[in-house]
């Protein structure tokens, strides 16, 4: 039996080189730093424009619209740094709550403690799949195995012994161990790697580089454009500076920076929102994918399943198990069980743990991936007796063992019989006599000793759950390492749309030529007994047809396929650390109904994404129009940049919070494509049109009878009016408290230019007929919408 032989470092010692080392973490003091976000702030293009226009104005002896836009300024800036304030603060929230743990020896006992608090001096005990999260030494070795791709792009397995290395970033692959930490932080060996990549900024993702494309496009136009009207201007009137004003102001209208600012918001309050619900995302990319799966790729056990064994029985060839079969069932397990099935066979065995103390185990098999089976040889103290003992699924077990004809026949009917009603079942096998230590000459001639039938029930919320995600249009596939039958039956259970026909097994999958494999992954619900590798080729398989592929895993073979999956899920507190390293999702809590909520979710965030995006091409183009259009057509300027900065003002709380927390439209949350959907795009295009041909004929029109500040007043009303209408289109048939607000605040002000002079801002008071004016104008923004309701299904907005 395996003992402890080490007492670590005392929790005192522990806490004292805490503070005299540091934390065991590699930051970057660039991240979400002070100075990053005074950075941002003096350099906004908004920012500098406005503080160059009122350098301007003060040049020009205008002094009060100087003093008008220095004031502006600090509103419009202090805007952005509260939304970006916001957005690293949600961001911080969730790192808080991703923070590993590791276990290590201190004061002779394993303790559970964060990866940050390991100091130089600490025990670590190995576990498989664990990713190492510092470097050290090696004092206990037994069969361990690493990789250390990660450090040395070498992919084979390293063995490794007493007295060798380890580095932070390889992972566990097989046996167990302890290692004194030499090394934390940044004087790792792959700390000192991270510190050459801290100026290295991660890729976008793709709907990231739509926005930052979208960005750029229309920034190159806009300084076009800015240009011309900045040339035409000096060749009317011959005046630099005036002329730079209009350029100027027209440059500040166009300025798409909501897209970027409000994409990262979304996001980033979506993913603190998901926390809450104990599902992690390590990255905003992962939220934006969550929204766009299609299909969703899950195991059986701990998922579906409660994960939470309980051995019913062992059934045997010929009568009741013996004393002999359960000391083989317990000397399968480790010295110390270490997944819920060992100890649960410990729980039902435990009076036969007593006979394992003549018994020393001398060499461990790992889990082997093509027979799913791992074997266990043990000597007797003090002779040369050894026992060699295999579990794992029923055909590989029986691939080593020598069974008769009648035999096989009776195992066969009850594996069938067991598994159609979702038992879990591992064979067990035994041979006593002389031990090799290679492995293929150990475990040949083994006896067949029985069948381990283990109940895991369902889950009581997941039938619900899979009935919710397929009503939203996502598919669900089913990978198991369990029987066929048992996949069946937890499929039916569990209600994943299929047929026998969309049944597959690892073997038969393995047979078929790389087309029909192909076709099998994309029809199949349900993949029993299937391999690492199979699970990977399935998602590429998936995504080569344009899917978007969810994949939940906690093992150490799911690691291949969570990487390369388009979202990655790590499934509870039992995952492995190689597959919470490879996933971009970690739950938390091992429950499925949480993955469902976590991709409507998504899909929720990047709808009200899209609304949002939807309201600011509506927004930009009036402003736009309004801005450009009177300097080309010679009249004078209707918007100045203090108007522009009114409009700021009101753009960014709608397009930040209005839309933000929308319930999801519809009966079902539809899946979310792009930017925003050409229907919404004309849509919105169409609204922000009307506005502006009505707000520029009522500035044209008004302009012959009454003063021009007046005609300004009535133009900027209806574009404030149209605000609401663009609101509106967006959110309908959802009324909120947010838009009531933000309806009321626009009214209000429309209500203030309408009544009081404001010279500071070249408005002046307006009649009764004015006002209709700018109200017809404004509501002209409707129109798009009222055709919309009309042609829409009843209580799906969002139909395509």
């Amino acid at each position: 039996m395996t003992e402890i032989r080490h007492v670590g470092l005392t929790v005192d010692e522990a806490k004292r080189r805490l503070q005299e080392v540091g934390p065991n973490e590699i930051s970057s003091s660039r991240l979400n730093s002070k100075l990053a976000v005074l950075r941002d702030l003096f350099l906004d293009p908004m920012g500098l424009m406005l503080l160059g226009l009122a350098g301007l104005y003060a040049v020009l002896g205008d002094y009060l619209d100087s003093i008008v836009l220095l004031i502006a300024w600090i509103p419009v800036t202090a805007v952005d740094v509260i939304l970006n304030l916001r957005t690293s603060g949600a961001l911080k929230a969730l790192k808080a709550q991703l923070s590993p743990i590791a276990k290590v020896l201190r004061d002779g006992t394993v303790h559970d403690v964060f990866i940050r608090e390991i100091v130089p001096g600490d025990l670590l005990v190995f576990e498989e799949g664990q990713t190492l999260p510092a470097d050290g030494r090696i004092v206990e070795a037994e069969n361990l195995s690493v990789n250390e791709s990660a450090l040395t792009g070498e992919s084979l397995p390293v063995d490794k012994l007493v007295n060798g290395e380890f580095f932070s970033g390889t992972q566990i692959l097989s046996g167990r161990g302890l290692g004194v930490i030499v090394e934390t932080a940044k004087n790792t060996s792959y700390g000192k790697i991270a510190g050459m990549l801290e100026g290295v900024e991660a890729s976008a993702s793709p709907l990231k580089k739509k926005v930052d494309r979208l960005v750029k496009i229309v920034l190159i136009v806009a300084a076009v454009l800015s240009a011309i009207l900045f040339a035409l201007e000096i060749f009317r009137s011959g005046n630099i500076i005036p002329s730079l004003i209009v350029a100027l102001t027209f440059g500040m209208s166009a300025i798409p920076e909501e897209f970027p600012l409000v994409f990262t918001l979304y996001l980033s309050l979506g993913a603190w929102r998901l926390s809450k619900h104990r599902v992690l995302v390590k990255s905003l990319p992962s939220v934006e994918a969550l929204g766009s799966a299609d299909i969703l790729c899950t195991d059986k056990t701990g998922t579906l399943t409660e994960g939470k064994f309980s051995l019913e029985t062992i059934r045997c060839i010929v009568g009741e198990p013996n004393s002999s079969v359960w000391e083989a069932a317990i000397m399968a397990c480790e010295p110390i069980p270490v997944d819920s099935m060992e100890t649960a066979i410990y729980e039902r065995g435990k009076s036969h743990v007593q006979a394992l103390r003549d018994w020393s185990l001398v060499w461990d098999y790992p889990f082997e991936k093509q027979g799913k089976h791992m074997t266990h040889v043990w000597r007797h103290n003090g002779t040369e007796v050894y026992r060699t003992i295999m579990k794992g699924a029923v055909e590989g077990v029986l691939e080593h063992c020598e069974v008769s004809k009648s035999e096989l026949t009776e195992i066969e009917k009850f594996v069938k019989e067991y598994a159609a009603q979702g038992k879990r079942l591992l064979g067990l096998a035994m041979r006593e006599g002389s031990g090799s230590g290679i492995r293929a000459t150990d475990e040949r001639a083994l006896q067949f000793l029985g069948v381990l039938v283990f109940a895991d029930p369902i889950r009581p919320s997941v039938a619900g759950a899979i009935a919710e995600c397929q009503a939203a249009g996502i598919e669900i596939k089913l990978l198991t390492g369990d029987h066929p039958f048992t996949a069946h039956y937890i499929a039916n259970q569990a209600g994943i749309v299929h047929s026998h026909d969309f049944l597959f097994t690892g073997d038969e999958l393995s047979k078929m030529d790389l087309e029909h494999r192909r076709n099998a992954y994309l029809k199949g619900a349900i993949f029993s007994r299937v391999l690492p590798e199979q699970k990977h080729e399935l998602v590429r398989a998936l995504q080569a047809e344009g899917r978007v592929v969810a994949m939940i895993g906690d093992g150490i073979n799911d690691a291949p396929a969570l990487k390369l999956a388009d979202i990655g899920i790590s499934m509870g507190v039992s995952a492995t650390d190689v597959a919470r390293s490879a996933a971009q999702i970690v739950l938390m809590d091992s429950n499925f109904s949480g993955i469902v909520a976590a991709m409507l979710e998504g899909r929720r965030i990047l709808g009200n994404l899209q609304k949002s995006f939807s309201y600011l091409i509506a927004f930009h183009i009036p402003v736009v129009l309004l801005a450009l259009i009177p300097p080309l057509l010679g009249w004078n300027a209707l918007l100045f940049p203090i108007h522009i900065i009114i409009l700021e003002l009101i753009v960014h709380p709608v397009s930040s919070f209005t839309f933000e927390n929308l319930a999801a439209s519809g009966p079902r949350a539809e899946k979310s494509g792009d930017l925003v959907s050409r229907r919404d795009v004309i849509s919105a295009s169409l609204s922000g049109l009307f506005v502006s041909f009505g707000a520029l004929f009522c500035y044209w029109y008004l302009s012959l009878s009454v003063p021009e500040a007046v005609a300004r007043s009535v133009a900027f009303s209806a574009v404030l009016i149209g605000n609401i209408a663009f609101i509106t289109k967006n959110i309908w048939p959802q009324i909120n408290t947010r838009f009531v607000v933000t309806a009321f605040v626009i009214l209000l002000l429309v209500a203030i230019i309408a009544v009081m002079p404001i010279a500071a801002l070249h408005f002046s008071r307006m009649g009764l007929r004015e006002i209709v004016y700018a109200v017809c104008a404004g509501s002209l923004g409707f129109l798009p919408m009222l055709f919309l309701i009309k042609n829409t299904p009843r209580g799906n907005k969002d139909a395509h």
